[in-house]
């Protein structure tokens, strides 16, 4: 009791830390801090340690401090990437202000090997990753393309979930509604891509855990590494691979509540907070709270969203950082199994319309432990260490469609299947490296040696049962909807009929593997100009199941290489050229038994490469990040779900001998001027289906992969004398034509058919307020009512797009 009296009076301190007021006035100290060019540094730290006291530059790189009692003190300036420097400050009732031009030299040794502390800057751009190397690498210095979207233009947008970001993307775009994107042209969800979590592999994007989609309260950012990031974090799908940056505590104290209102009975609020826990800063903490209750604009699926984020970092010597994070996340509702197309008219039913009964329920919770460890041993070795464990639990109920017509090729009545599931999921994940910066005669090298390794298990104890026909005066009748007559009502499952537990499901509950990755990398600088990188991964995949008839096994081994280069043409752009292999291992039931889904012969590994090269800018000052890139990726042996299912319940599975993409791809994102800030895409990309399964399927393009779509946010904050603090953004997405997933059926000839989602353009518009520490905005999505789909799979699941909506906010900073 104690302990708990203790801690909440800590939490109270925290929130209601008084202005301390020492002798008869205050002063305060105001300036800039620049580079040694004289250009505005964004995001650094300035403050003063022995009043907790400090600010943050903006973009042109002022801060200001209020209210500091009369003293003696000492300004400490740092950020990452640059030469700390502390500056002596007195103030008295002579000199109650000081003016202050600060000048920081870059120092490449300063930065971390892990991001273990908070990310300080308060743009668009996004300067640092570890996401392409490991390291804590300056993003134009890393040859592949990173996409990212920071904590600000998630916040400006309004963006509640992680699909909400992908227009801003270049390349990304919605494969359905679920946390399931296409990623230059391939499909990124499901069994085709996993969710990192600082660079660890979560439970997010794979398996039944894609229907969640994961919110971003707790985000910092969302990056993309287009390509195959196999080479450095295994079996990843060749479009890319999506990390999501949590936020890490800050040593200034911050602390920000919003609280937001809007379409479809939408609630929601959000709390941040971080700061120091103890008074020499070794002791941080973070803590993101957010819920969210919900309507949607889906009849049928309302929702309530919660997740709590707790983490500490701890700094016991200079040398030694440790960070520990929490999350807890929460969901109950609806799983929203998209609309039926009737009659072959895409816009023949409302937006709104469903399958999903009143009875029906989707609840899930997740909890992931994420820690991690850096130490540096001496100024050219250091040791980095991080484990994540993630739980998913789910409990469903839902009526779905059977994926066929009962009238077919009329399609006004749907066969449906019921399931009712009750499952478990386990991840694991360790990995450990060490760094070596060292010289060979004129080379400069930087050495990531380690090893990663990663066990998912599936709960045995799990549950799962089907129906089709129900028991109608002792005659059994199929489960069917009348796209007509939709009826909804309390459904009784006593009166369905079972089917058998099926091979499928059994496959699932017997799921447990392992994979091991041991890798060598080498950034090698040659000159002041040119830098190379090479990499090496041997993975080791095993897949163990056990059944009451015996034990499967397969083993997959692979070899993964990686290399690129970066050439600096000017001070400020780099030429890039890269090329990465990518393999994703076969489920060992599709080895076993592949007659369970549908296939004489086994299915093979999937493999990939791509092959790529650009150029990469800091423009303005640094204040604007730009990426042009050109790409060709091919892929062999996609699985590919026919959408149908045998007798027994199980998938029908086919695979395409081999699939590629390539394009261009261009995205500008940060300040034009510090009043206009930008995030604009463009991306070319051309996918063709070389090899099929399916002969019909040769030549056509990739499923849900448009060949142009494009991306802008546009914000604007109003300086002048009556508008101060006021601001507008102007933005939207375009998304061309995509061909659905599977053939549909003509309606006047029956004949099987590609039909594709049809291109669409989507405005969205916001105007705020801001003073002091007050902000009040309203975001306007899809200002036009443009009725539109994010994707889908054929005319049983279509997946269309909200019509337009509002949210306002209001929030405050302390």
């Amino acid at each position: 009791m104690y302990l708990k009296l203790k801690w909440m009076a800590m939490l109270m301190a925290l929130l209601l830390v008084p202005s301390v007021v020492f002798g008869s006035g205050a002063g305060s100290v105001s300036g800039k801090v620049l580079d040694k060019n004289g250009r505005a540094l964004v995001g650094v730290s300035v403050s003063i340690g022995s009043i907790s006291k400090g600010d943050v530059t903006g973009l042109d790189g002022s801060f200001r401090i209020s209210q500091i009692p009369y003293g003696n003190y000492v300004l400490l300036v740092k950020g990452l990437g640059l030469e700390e420097k502390k500056v002596p400050l007195t103030l008295n009732e002579h000199t109650e202000h000081v003016q202050l031009e600060i000048k920081l030299n870059r120092v490449s040794h300063a930065m971390q090997e892990v991001l273990v502390t908070g990310r300080k800057e308060t743009n668009y751009v996004n300067d640092y990753s570890f996401v392409g190397t490991k390291l804590q690498s300056r993003v134009v210095d890393v040859p592949q393309t990173i996409s990212s979207v920071t904590k600000e233009l998630i916040e400006d947008q309004q963006a509640f979930l992680v699909t909400d970001v992908v227009q801003n993307l270049a390349g990304v775009n919605q494969y359905s509604a679920y946390d399931d994107l296409t990623i230059r042209g391939f499909r990124n969800g499901f069994d085709t891509g996993y969710r990192l979590v600082n660079g660890l592999r979560s439970g997010y994007g794979y398996g039944t855990s894609f229907f969640r989609v994961p919110l971003t309260v707790n985000l910092e950012s969302v990056e993309v590494l287009k390509g195959p990031g196999a080479a450095l974090f295994g079996d990843i799908n060749p479009g890319g691979t999506v990390n999501l940056v949590t936020k890490k505590p800050l040593e200034e104290a911050r602390k920000a509540v919003s609280f937001s209102v809007g379409s479809f009975n939408t609630m929601r609020t959000t709390l941040d907070m971080t700061g120091p826990l103890n008074e020499d800063k070794s002791l941080l903490y973070r803590l993101n709270i957010g819920y969210e209750d919900t309507k949607t604009f889906r009849e049928v699926n309302d929702r309530s969203s919660l997740m709590i984020a707790p983490t500490v970092t701890f700094r016991p010597t200079e040398k030694t950082t440790l960070n520990a994070e929490l999350v807890y996340s929460k969901f109950d509702g609806y799983l929203d199994r998209g609309m039926g197309i009737r009659g072959g008219d895409l816009y023949a039913l409302p937006r709104s319309f469903t399958l999903s009964q009143p009875s029906d329920y989707y609840r899930v919770n997740d909890v992931s432990l994420n820690a991690s460890l850096n130490h540096r041993f001496t100024d050219w070795l250091s040791f980095s260490a991080a484990y994540m464990k993630f739980v998913y639990h789910e409990e469903l109920s839902e009526h779905r469609t059977l994926n066929t017509f009962a009238d077919a090729p009329a399609n006004t009545i749907m066969n449906l299947r019921y399931l009712e599931k009750k499952i478990n999921d386990y991840t694991d994940n360790l990995s450990a490296y060490f760094s070596i910066n060292g010289r060979t005669g004129g080379l400069r090298h930087e050495v990531v040696a380690g090893m990663d390794y990663v066990k998912y298990e599936a709960d045995k104890r799990g549950h799962q049962w089907e129906a089709r026909q129900m028991e109608v005066n002792g005659q059994p009748v199929p489960l069917t909807f009348d796209l007509n007559n939709p009826t909804y009502e309390l459904r009784d499952p006593s009166k369905y009929i079972r089917l058998p537990l099926s091979p499928f499901f059994v496959d699932y509950l017997n799921t447990s593997y392992s994979t091991t990755g041991l890798y060598l990398q080498d950034q090698v600088t040659v000159s002041d100009r040119l830098r190379l990188l090479l990499g090496l991964r041997q993975e080791f995949f095993r897949d163990q199941r056990v059944y009451d008839n015996g034990e499967e096994k397969v083993h997959q081994n692979v070899l993964l290489p990686r290399a690129g280069l970066t050439y600096k043409l000017r001070d400020n752009l780099n030429y890039f050229a890269s090329y990465s292999q990518g393999f994703k291992p076969i489920d060992p039931a599709f080895v076993r038994n592949p007659e369970n889904y549908g296939s004489t012969e086994p299915f093979d590994n999937e493999s990939s490469f791509q092959i790529e090269t650009g150029l990469k800018g800091e423009f303005l000052d640094k204040r604007l990040f730009s990426t042009l890139s050109f790409f060709h990726i091919e892929k062999r042996n996609t699985l590919v779900n026919t959408g149908q299912v045998t007798e027994a319940g199980n998938p029908i599975y086919r695979q395409n001998g081999r699939v590629k993409s390539q394009g261009a791809e261009v995205e500008a994102t940060g300040s034009i001027t510090p009043a206009l800030n930008l995030s604009v895409n463009y991306a070319f990309n051309h996918t063709e289906v070389v090899n099929s399964g399916l002969e019909a399927e040769e030549g056509a393009m990739a499923p849900n992969a448009p060949k142009h779509s494009a991306g802008l946010w546009a914000k604007y904050k109003f300086t002048g004398a009556g508008l101060e603090g006021f601001g507008l953004a102007l933005g939207g997405n375009y998304v061309g034509d995509r061909r659905m997933e599977l053939q549909v059926q003509d309606v006047q000839t029956g004949d099987w058919v590609w039909k594709y989602w049809p291109s669409y353009t989507v405005v969205n518009a916001a105007a705020f307020y801001r003073v002091n520490k007050f902000k009040l905005s309203l975001n306007v999505n899809n200002l036009f009512d443009k009725y539109y789909f994010v994707g889908g799979y054929d005319y049983q699941r279509a997946f269309p797009g909200a019509p337009r909506n509002f949210i306002l906010s209001m929030g405050y900073t302390f």
